[in-house]
């Protein structure tokens, strides 16, 4: 699965306002974390969607604020929420 993140800006914005559902998993590849985020977040009435938002603003500063070099080497394995770990 191609990798759709060559843009650090739009990854970062991407992970503060769409964590909760899933949308930075899915332009990194990885659909199967992105589909049970969405399913999670149905599940537990939105709990798991507010843990995950809040997870994505953290993420998403964090990538905003990496350097071009450090964003290059992590791109496509990038990840903070349920699930998904933290692999930043």
């Amino acid at each position: 699965m191609e990798v759709i993140m060559d843009n650090k800006i739009l990854f970062g914005v991407m992970c503060i306002i769409f964590n909760s559902i899933g949308v930075p998993c899915f332009m990194q590849g990885q659909t199967k974390t992105g589909v049970l985020r969405i399913v999670l977040a149905i599940i537990t009435f939105g709990i798991v969607g507010v843990i995950n938002e809040i997870m994505g603003i953290i993420l998403g500063i964090k990538v905003l604020t990496m350097s071009d070099e450090e964003y290059e080497a992590k791109k496509g394995n990038i990840s903070m929420g349920i699930p998904g770990g933290n692999t930043l």
